[in-house]
Formats: structure tokens, sequence, C-alpha cells
């Protein structure tokens, strides 16, 4: 009979709420979220894999990759117009592959109150951080 490895991972968990003031994009009501982190077995990698919402949820997943600082979406994301002070807070850190220099950044947006948030703003509160960079198809 062959013997079977059992290794136990620990899945970080984040949090939290978005004050309708805190939000970037302008909006009428708080916004949850919740993230798992999820360690990818070569031990660079970790998919995040949660939701966020207001009444009505979307669910998201990324990859994140130690080494290098970078989240990699591979979902396209509606761009939304959005002040310069928002775009020059992350558009060094956001790599997408039309390059385009417009004041637009990726965003969810939630058809039934016709608010959102900012991507970028969702990655910043789940990690703490920016990271170095974030990869957008």
């Amino acid at each position: 009979m062959k013997k079977h490895t059992v290794t136990n991972v620990e899945i970080k968990v984040v949090q939290g709420t978005i004050e309708p003031e805190d939000n970037e994009l302008d909006c009428d009501s708080a916004l949850f979220y919740w993230a798992n982190f999820v360690p990818h077995y070569d031990g660079k990698t970790i998919f995040v894999i949660g939701e966020c919402g207001f009444s009505e949820k979307e669910k998201f997943v990324f990859k994140y990759d130690l080494e290098t600082d970078t989240v990699s979406f591979s979902k396209k994301y509606r761009m939304c117009l959005c002040t310069p002070e928002i775009y020059n807070k992350y558009y060094l850190n956001i790599k997408r592959e039309d390059n385009e220099q417009i004041l637009v950044i990726p965003w969810i947006r939630f058809p039934k109150t016709k608010d959102g948030i900012s991507i970028p703003q969702l990655v910043e509160r789940i990690f703490g951080k920016i990271p170095t960079t974030m990869v957008f198809i």
C-alpha cells in the first residue's frame, strides 16, 4: 500500500469595508470585501480569491508573484474615467495591453447601484500597499 503525505497549508483571509468617503470613485454605499490568499505549491505564487460588493456581489481572482511583487489579472475589467490624481497614484504600477495614456482606471461596477470600486484601490486595501506592478489583459 502506498503512503500518502498530507501537508496542511495555512490560508490567510483579509476582509474589510471601504466607506463611501474613502472610495476614490464617488460612491453612496460602503463596500465590503474579503479575500483568501491561497499559496501555490511552488512557494512563489499566491492566488487571491475573493468577493466584494454592496447589496450585489462580484467575485474576483488574481495571481500574486511574491518574487516580483506583481499582481496579474486574467479577466478583462471595465475601465472608468478618473481624476488626474487617481490616475497619477496608480498609472506607473499598471501595465495594460493597449498602453494608452488615457485618464482611466480598471474598475468593478455594480449595475444595480451604478457604484463601483477601482481595482487598484481594492488591491491596495487587500495587500495594505500598492504592488510594484499590476498587469491587466
